[in-house]
């Protein structure tokens, strides 16, 4: 109550509203995790609550020895049946919970018992990862704009790039960005850790043994972070068909792993971690920075914690360890979004911009959205397929088996960097990751590729295929551009240059949504009041994505925070949410591969 009061008071401590909010936030959730006291006994003493002879509770040191023989049942002091308050184990910060207090015979010794495992996280601890992952999302999302800008907006205006023609700059860039890449990631970086090694070592269940330790050993120091953001900010600002979102779950991860560990080796200096289970804490903090780290790149407050979980399950579900660290994903987005949203970017305006129709008022009927959604569902399920064998493909034939040397290594990506270029040059709306530019595909070109945040200036695009500041003028248009994207993301990904494929997926499956819709023009309802086609787009962009990545209900969730406020979201996510999980469904079945690596 004094901590309160102090907080609360305007003359005992001059902070701002929002600081005594924050603080507030933290004192709550500290005395939450103690569940009696903000201040902690010595953490060298484990003390345990029990009834004294009066009506009041006093704290009495434990018993080094349980005082009955588990095996035996002998209860020499007639415990059993007495008052049995929470059990907690008092650190120097905060108390831990035990959530699954259990009584263990020792091996050596009857009297004895083995200590219980602290497999609950702190959630002062979770605060930490979760806002320390989500300022190196927000932070690596700024020096994403600062790159673009100096790269296509400064660059080309300047002497140097003279030599240069306009309608060869896209080519240049991409191969020279390629260039440095590929020299960088074969010469000094060869092995980074990626989201595929998130999904293919979280998704291993444990059992509780020895094996755990062996599983989250394979998550490396957070120094690994650092090339893993350099090379994925320099492919993705050279105008590669790869994001930010998959770096974000390494990056991300890396960092809650390795302050899980610091954490933990407080605790062993501090002669206190008896019963610590490092390796499912180290798992906690793993999902709990993913989570933070998408939350603070991409503005996800709900879609970031619930991509990080269902990342780890090649089925539309949550794995058996996902599901048991909800609520320290959660935790640590919330406190990352406050930070962020509440402290560095307070004016930032909250909400998405994609409009997918431009009036909030439309008709969809029930059979219209079951028809729609499972045909589109089908539809992604089948182009997500072909997508993962189409990389499968191309790795086998690039990457053969027998090592090459670093020189032909080099080599192959610089050629396969300067055929994506090539496609960029003849589609430059198929440039970048996708985000800053998908308006343009979500509404078929009608908002020109030059007037999005990464347009780009018009004498670079004057050998497009596809004018990409025109409406698609047919279907084939549309299937030109979902081609082409198509193209680009499976051939950056084949070449093994760092970055996510999320929002590329999206936009490639709102161009091809496009495509299916005008094929489907006779048979689709004529009225303008009709919300069938921009159902139908936004469920082939779910669909599509959540083939490759079995996240269902987060890719529903991202798409419907980035949707503009007029969006009818109510009537379009049914359908969206119907095809994504029937894409998964499909997935499953069309193929026994996928474009992760599970361990389930």
């Amino acid at each position: 109550d004094t901590l309160l009061d102090m907080v609360l008071s305007t003359n005992n401590i001059k902070l701002p509203l929002l600081g005594r909010i924050l603080l507030l936030v933290v004192l709550l959730f500290s005395t939450l995790e103690g569940g009696h006291s903000l201040v902690a006994p010595p953490s060298s003493t484990r003390l345990h609550h029990h009834r004294s002879s009066g009506n009041n509770d006093v704290i009495k040191p434990e018993a080094p020895t349980l005082p009955f023989n588990v095996k035996s049942g002998v209860n020499p002091h007639n415990w059993i049946g007495q008052y049995q308050p929470p059990n907690y184990l008092f650190h120097s910060t905060s108390c831990v919970r035990r959530s699954n207090v259990a009584l263990r015979s020792s091996s050596t010794s009857d009297n004895a018992t083995s200590p219980t495992q602290e497999t609950e996280a702190p959630a002062s601890i979770t605060m930490i990862v979760g806002i320390a992952s989500a300022l190196v999302g927000y932070l690596y999302c700024k020096c994403l704009k600062i790159g673009f800008d100096l790269l296509w907006r400064q660059f080309p205006s300047s002497n140097l790039s003279k030599a240069i023609p306009a309608s060869k700059h896209i080519l240049c860039i991409m191969t020279l960005g390629g260039a440095i890449v590929a020299t960088l990631s074969t010469l000094l970086f060869p092995t980074l850790f990626s989201a595929h090694d998130y999904v293919h070592v979280l998704s291993e269940e444990s059992d509780g043994d020895d094996n755990d330790t062996n599983k989250m050993d394979k998550f490396p120091g957070v120094k690994k972070m650092f090339p893993l953001l350099g090379l994925s900010l320099l492919t993705s600002i050279s105008g590669f068909s790869l994001g930010p979102e998959a770096p974000m779950v390494g990056a991300g991860s890396l960092v809650g792993v390795n302050l899980g560990r610091r954490y933990i080796k407080s605790k062993e200096k501090s002669g206190d971690s008896s019963g610590i289970n490092a390796s499912k804490l180290e798992e906690t903090f793993a999902y709990a920075g993913a989570a933070g780290a998408l939350t603070g790149a991409l503005n996800f407050p709900l879609a970031g914690p619930i991509f990080a979980l269902e990342f780890t399950s090649r089925r539309a579900g949550l794995a058996g360890a996902a599901g048991k660290n909800w609520d320290a994903v959660m935790l640590a987005s919330f406190a990352g979004m406050a930070v962020i949203r509440g402290l560095l970017a307070p004016t930032a305006h909250i909400g998405g911009h994609f409009t997918y129709r431009k009036a909030a008022i439309g008709l969809l009927h029930g059979r219209e959205m079951v028809l729609a959604g499972l045909g589109v569902g089908v539809c992604g399920a089948v182009v997500g397929t072909c997508f993962h064998k189409s990389v499968s493909l191309l790795k086998n034939a690039i990457w053969s088996k027998k090592e090459s040397s670093r020189a032909v290594v080099i080599g192959k990506k610089v050629l396969l960097a300067m055929l994506i270029g090539y496609i960029s040059t003849l589609f430059p709306q198929t440039m970048f990751w996708g985000e800053p530019s998908m308006q343009c595909m979500v509404d078929g070109q009608c908002t020109p590729f030059s007037a999005t945040p990464h347009g780009i200036p018009a004498a670079m695009m004057q050998a497009a295929r596809v004018n990409p500041n025109e409406p698609f003028a047919s279907g084939s248009a549309a299937l030109q551009v979902g081609l082409a994207k198509f193209s680009a993301i499976a051939l950056a990904s084949a070449a093994k240059f760092p970055g996510g494929v999320i929002f590329p997926l999206l936009s490639n499956g709102a161009s091809l949504g496009h495509a299916l819709v005008s094929a489907l023009g006779p048979i689709l309802p004529t009225a303008t009041s009709s919300l069938v086609s921009p159902m139908m787009i936004m469920s082939f962009m779910a669909s599509l994505l959540t083939s490759i990545t079995r996240t269902p209900a987060a890719s529903v969730l991202i798409l419907a925070f980035t949707a503009s406020g007029i969006t009818p979201l109510s009537a379009l996510l049914p359908g969206a949410l119907m095809a994504s999980y029937v894409s998964v469904w499909v997935s499953e079945r069309l193929s026994k591969d996928s474009f992760f690596s599970y361990s389930e």
